[in-house]
């Protein structure tokens, strides 16, 4: 019989397209979800018959592989239904109804196969959201049940999360075994639009991973379009040896009049794989979201015409970090493994293991990469202390914080495991040896079988540690037969060490150890190719002078690389360049290494007893630094260490003002250019700015009153009825630290107090900000005034929602005074700076009374008709009808909702600049993450963000357009909703959603206000008060973006409630997308625009029992704080008023 793996040689396999596109288009009825709507699975016992005929149409269309209806077949998502006890029953039933399909099309000539699919599940392993084993045996009774059902291969697919795949594939290998079959296993990555997989991995990582595993085939699907996939396709194919799948979707998904479509043509979709395979050299290719029937025709049409490029893949051995690999071949040799994350060989390391300081722990490992180490030896073995239980905070913390590969450093074999179950990317065991036999030696060789990680193997045996070349042989040989040939690793997968011995004890049995070893590299290299070797390097010089150590092992080192050596164990930091050293120090290295002449080791200890090494030659070039230059790159680093005693210093010899106008300024100046072009990001310009600002206040006593008064100013304000002051602060915050004196008002201030301000101090400028459209009209309002009481003072405006046409043409032509649009702080500065050059403006007269009030809102009512919509909707029904306080939130599950991107882009200010995607990637996850992780635990710890949700269900119809609430329980007026109509068609309003009131039936609303509390803006202002500036900005914007997330999620748990959440609740990043049934507005947006609504809502929902309050200009307090109204209308979706 032809299987999978047969026809792989012969012919390019076309896979199905979208099994849930299909099943959409079924609409399944409720008896058919079986109250289990959002569950596919279920449908494999209810509707079989109808699932049957999906993959038929598939394979009609000339499918080779369909795949079993299966994708959220695991234990884990089941459960979420109250299937967990039913998992191999229906995989089983899956899988024979996908048999039945493909038995009765399937020939001799064109054989068809049944792939097992396990998609990604609902939790992240690395995340911490579950566990390796938990999620191991939720796709193991999957698979068992597949495999039952009898399926011709597995395909894990939609992959994001590395353990994640190690997890189904090792559940696949182990139930295979019980079953005593053997199939095919393909892995199929989504790649998001950012070049990584959801938890941050690259193509290499991945591939380093997964490779070692043995799997059949690797690939692509989901996340984009297949244009989107073309650089990742084309690494895959360059690199992995086997055949590489690719099932793009229909295109990225578009809103096409508000129902989300893929819009790619057939025909280009059909081109593109085209080109893959007759370019790359692809040889299996399906569909994915939004590919239908017809466009698996379309290729099965087009593959006949098509032979695969052929393809020449190298795939160089590598480890990986969850993020990316590292070939185990540096060119220039070595790969350099870090040696200071060990409680052996680094006190610093143990204190901080013995003071359980977790947070110390990353930051020793992020410096050895900062250093330029390739990897990481991890070692936490103390006496008294459990290993395992340390290993485990070491490597959960270490693998999402730092971007190296990992070295299992332990003698414990349950302690090796439980941390490889930890490793999403390809891990290092260190080590094994023969000294207590063998049997250690085959189960740790089992290990990195089945997590595909690489092993150090120590020339060590029964008979302890070979020194002699030729032992070392012979224990390489030995252990090389068990591991290769017995136990199934490879040759690559082996780093041999042929042990190093110190030179420094005077042992006359140890002075030929350096050459031995060396020779034993060279000697073990040719033996055994392929395999790869390392040392410990600084083993070599253990018990000498600290400063002579360094170079000894320098000059070892390179002695070693010249041998053969791949990857060296050393402190990357202490290790020198030969041509720094002088001719007599390398020379007397060499005799001691190679045992020349006579005694090499006293004459090697008599010669650096007479120089202070390293070390002083070290602080010769640092005291050549100016001092000047010394605090100018503490302000550009952001790094206050030291800098009090070089201010001191300073100040002996240079006028305070000097230092200030002279060195920190410029030194700002650095910063924001580095800011501007994108190399560096907005938290470390605030930590430049503390550092900036800790300088002058360290000089202030030392400066004339004269000194301070002459600095050009500025009066800064958030306009009327606008509550944002992040923007703001930072622009007084980059100001102020650049030598302009600030006077920051606040939030919602009045034009009357901003220019008594301005009077009262002189100021040379006025900056006014607002975040919404609604304060943009303020502040042409307010120019306005300015321009009736004759003052030309320049004027700055920022914030969100101004664009530069507006200010230039609108704005601008107001007063006489320049008008400067600023998007960012340093565009403030910039700012500043022309006025200060050029000190336009005349001297500010009295200030008048203004006379002006603010425009009230006039409501028009519509001449336009009402858009035509469904009437014959099933009105839900709510568990309760009023209003209810919900306040026991877990704030991780508020995280989870959290939208990262959201946060480190647009809040934080982390944008990518001129940064490849991949060092984009990587700075995040070793950067920002770590900063983000931290935050959202001293959240938790503190108590500083408290979610609150009011909400409640009200009946309802619409008049025209007008809402009118009613109170639950009788027909009483509550109050109305004014929703404008747009006027042009359709003539949409909000309004038209509701059944109208000559229905008879009264419709429903949901209405939510959720908060993360007071104390969280009371907190943002106390680290602003404080000068801790790149901590404000960091919490204001996690607090802000938490407030969003806790709306995401009770808007998730109403459609709950309303049971009208549907299969796309799974990806919660499409909450308040309009991606389903059940769309959520709030007042202030395009299709609401009146902030006047959050008044009504407030009222509506009594929202003061959690803390929230309205301003006059209709926006709620604290900042933190969201309202919406939810619509249920199938056909609600977003638009705007234009």
């Amino acid at each position: 019989m032809t299987t999978f793996l047969d026809r792989l040689t012969q012919d390019i396999i076309l896979f199905d397209g979208a099994m849930g596109t299909q099943i959409h288009e079924l609409n399944p009825s409720d008896a058919e979800w079986n109250g289990r709507n959002g569950c596919p699975e279920i449908l494999n016992l209810t509707i079989p018959d109808k699932i049957q005929q999906i993959h038929e149409n598939y394979l009609i269309a000339g499918a080779d592989v369909i795949e079993t209806n299966t994708f959220g077949g695991n234990t884990i998502v089941l459960s979420e239904f109250d299937l967990q006890k039913r998992v191999v029953e229906i995989n089983r039933k899956a899988a024979e109804i996908a048999g039945k399909a493909a038995g009765n099309f399937s020939t001799p000539d064109k054989p068809r196969f049944v792939a097992g699919s396990l998609g990604p599940g609902t939790k992240l392993v690395t995340l911490g959201q579950t566990d390796f084993d938990t999620l191991y045996q939720s796709y193991s009774l999957q698979v068992r049940g597949l495999i039952e059902g009898g399926v011709d291969l597995f395909i894990i697919e939609t992959c994001q999360d590395l353990l994640q795949i190690k997890a189904a594939l090792i559940a696949i290998q182990d139930e295979m075994e019980s079953a005593g079959v053997h199939l095919p296993r393909i892995v199929s990555l989504t790649i998001e639009t950012s070049g990584t997989m959801l938890i941050g991995s690259d193509i290499s990582a991945a591939l380093a991973a997964l490779e070692p595993l043995g799997i059949d085939a690797i690939g692509m699907n989901c996340a984009t379009g297949p244009e989107q996939m073309r650089p990742y396709v084309r690494q895959i194919c360059r690199t992995f040896p086997g055949p590489v799948l690719v099932q793009p979707n229909a295109g990225l998904p578009q809103n096409v009049n508000g129902k989300m479509v893929y819009t790619l043509s057939i025909r280009e979709y059909v081109d593109v794989l085209t080109g893959f395979i007759q370019k790359y050299g692809v040889q299996i290719v399906g569909g994915c979201c939004g590919t239908t029937p017809k466009f698996i025709e379309a290729i099965a049409q087009k593959l006949p015409e098509l032979t695969p490029a052929v393809r020449r893949p190298v795939m160089k051995p590598a480890v990986a970090s969850l993020f990316t690999a590292q070939e185990l071949h540096q060119d220039p040799a070595p790969f350099f493994v870090g040696e200071r994350s060990n409680t052996n060989g680094s006190k610093k390391f143990r204190e901080c293991l013995l003071a359980n300081d977790w947070d110390c722990i990353v930051d020793i490992s992020r410096q050895q990469e900062m250093t330029g180490a390739h990897g990481l030896d991890l070692c936490v073995a103390y006496t008294g202390r459990d290993e395992a239980a340390d290993m485990h905070e070491a490597v959960t913390r270490i693998v999402k914080q730092v971007n190296l590969p990992i070295f299992i450093d332990s003698t414990d074999v349950d302690v090796i495991e439980k941390a490889l179950k930890l490793i999403g990317g390809r891990a290092v065991i260190n080590s094994i040896n023969l000294e207590d036999g063998e049997e250690r030696t085959r189960k740790v060789c089992r290990l990195a079988k089945r997590y595909g990680a690489a092993v150090i193997v120590l020339t060590i045996d029964e008979a302890g540690m070979a020194h002699e070349v030729a032992k070392k042989i012979e224990i390489a040989n030995r252990i090389f037969d068990i591991a290769v040939n017995q136990i199934g690793l490879r040759p690559g997968d082996l780093i041999f060490d042929t042990l190093t011995f110190t030179l420094g004890s005077g042992d006359e049995s140890l002075k030929d150890a350096g050459k031995n070893t060396i020779d034993g590299i060279r000697a073990i290299k040719k033996a055994l190719p392929g395999v790869f070797t390392i040392l410990g390097v600084s083993n070599i010089s253990f018990g000498l002078h600290a400063g002579a150590r360094e170079i000894l092992n320098s000059v070892f080192l390179n002695e070693a690389i010249g041998a053969g050596l791949d990857l060296a164990i050393v402190n990357v930091k202490k290790i020198l360049p030969l041509y720094k050293l002088d001719k007599d120090d390398l020379d007397i290295c060499l005799n001691l290494i190679y045992n020349r002449g006579q005694e090499p080791l006293l004459k090697f200890i008599d010669h650096f007893d007479k120089k202070s090494g390293v070390k002083k030659v070290q602080a010769i070039e640092d005291d050549r630094t100016t001092v000047d230059e010394k605090i100018r790159q503490r302000v550009i680093q952001g790094n206050r260490v030291g800098l009090e005693k070089l201010l001191v210093e300073a100040v002996k010899t240079n006028k305070a003002i000097d230092i200030i106008n002279n060195w920190l300024i410029p030194a700002m100046k650095v910063v924001g250019d580095l800011f501007g072009s994108g190399k560096m990001q907005l938290p470390f310009v605030l930590q430049s700015a503390e550092v900036m600002k800790y300088a002058v206040g360290k000089l202030e006593p030392f400066l004339r009153k004269a000194d301070t008064e002459s600095k050009t100013s500025i009066v800064l304000a958030t306009v009327r009825g606008d509550v944002h002051d992040i923007g703001k602060n930072l622009v007084d915050i980059i100001l102020s630290n650049n030598g302009y004196k600030v006077y920051n008002l606040g939030i919602k201030c009045e034009i009357d107090s901003i220019l008594q301000k301005a009077i009262e101090v002189k100021a040379d400028a006025i900056g006014m900000s607002g975040l919404l459209v609604k304060s943009t009209v303020v502040m042409k309002e307010n120019l306005e005034i300015m321009q009736q009481r004759q003052i030309d003072i320049p004027v700055l405006l920022g914030g969100a929602a101004l664009t530069r046409s507006f200010v230039d043409d609108v704005c601008a032509p107001i007063i006489d005074a320049p008008v400067f649009y600023c998007t960012d702080a340093f565009e403030g500065l910039r700012a500043m700076s022309r006025i200060k050059e050029t000190k336009p403006g005349k001297q500010l007269n009295g200030l008048k009374k203004s006379s002006c009030k603010p425009a009230k809102t006039i409501r028009q009512k519509s001449d336009f008709p009402a858009g035509v919509l469904r009437s014959d909707i099933s009105i839900p029904t709510p568990p309760f009808w009023g209003t209810k306080i919900i306040d026991d939130i877990n704030l991780d599950t508020v995280f989870a909702y959290l939208a990262e991107s959201v946060l480190f882009q647009g809040r934080w200010g982390y944008r990518r600049g001129n940064l490849s995607r991949e060092e984009y990637n990587e700075f995040i996850e070793n950067r920002v993450r770590p900063e983000y992780e931290r935050l959202k635990q001293r959240c938790k710890d503190e108590k500083l963000l408290i979610p609150r949700v009011v909400y409640g269900y009200f009946p309802c119809n619409s008049v025209g357009d007008e809402l009118v609430i009613f109170e639950p329980g009788n027909d009483r007026e509550i109050l109305r909703f004014h929703f404008p109509r747009q006027k042009k068609a359709p003539f949409r309003s909000i309004a038209d959603f509701f059944l109208p009131a000559q229905s008879e039936r009264r419709d429903i609303i949901p209405v939510q206000i959720v908060t993360v509390g007071q104390q969280a803006s009371a907190e943002a202002q106390r680290l602003y008060k404080s000068n801790a500036y790149k901590d404000y900005l960091l919490f204001h914007g996690l607090s802000v973006e938490a407030a969003e997330a806790l709306a995401k999620y009770w808007h998730r748990q109403i459609r709950v409630e309303l049971n009208i959440s549907a299969e796309e609740d799974r990806d919660i990043n499409d909450f308040g997308v309009s991606k389903y049934r059940g769309s959520r507005y709030s007042f202030g947006y395009p299709a609401c625009p009146d902030l006047a609504g959050n008044r009504l809502i407030i009222q509506l929902l009594k929202a003061e029992r959690i803390g929230v309050s309205i301003t006059e200009g209709d926006q709620m307090t604290p900042e933190q704080t969201t309202s919406a109204f939810i619509v249920h209308h199938p056909q609600a979706k977003y638009f705007t008023l234009k």
